[in-house]
């Protein structure tokens, strides 16, 4: 995946639909591209993840699971089964740029998928070094939260 195509799979993004194609661009020169076969694992730990294509399983983690024994088996298929997916222009993880103490979350891969991502560090670079990005991605994110709103 190419710049440019890192750059339309940003755009694509909701979230990120109107911030500026030279901000776009800034994150996709950061941004990375990964695919991913079934059942392949990546986590919100250090990271900001946009599905450009394919099918994933969102899981939370409940406080404290990772300090329970066996709380972090699971298998592929349960997780698969019982988690929210995410699709096309969905972004994950985005939260913990703004607050890192957000829980991490992990996403599976359904089917065959290719995400776009960047580290919640160049992210947070990019917003810092224009207020005007940070601004519209902050009223972005506030009108799909309101447009969610009982």
């Amino acid at each position: 995946m190419d710049l440019l195509e890192r750059a339309r799979a940003l755009a694509a993004c909701p979230l990120f639909e109107n911030l500026a194609p030279a901000v776009l661009i800034r994150l996709a020169e950061r941004a990375r591209a990964t695919e991913l076969v079934r059942g392949d694992r990546r986590t919100t730990e250090d990271s900001v993840w946009v599905v450009a294509r394919g099918v994933l399983a969102v899981v939370i983690r409940a406080a404290g699971a990772e300090h329970t024994p066996g709380a972090d088996v699971a298998t592929t298929s349960i997780v698969i089964k019982r988690g929210a997916p995410a699709i096309a222009g969905n972004a994950v993880g985005i939260v913990r740029v703004v607050r890192p103490a957000t829980p991490i979350v992990e996403v599976i891969a359904e089917q065959p998928s290719v995400l776009v991502g960047l580290t919640v560090h160049d992210v947070r670079d990019v917003l810092e070094e224009d207020p005007a990005a940070l601004t519209a991605l902050a009223d972005r994110l506030a009108g799909l939260l309101l447009d969610q709103a009982p």
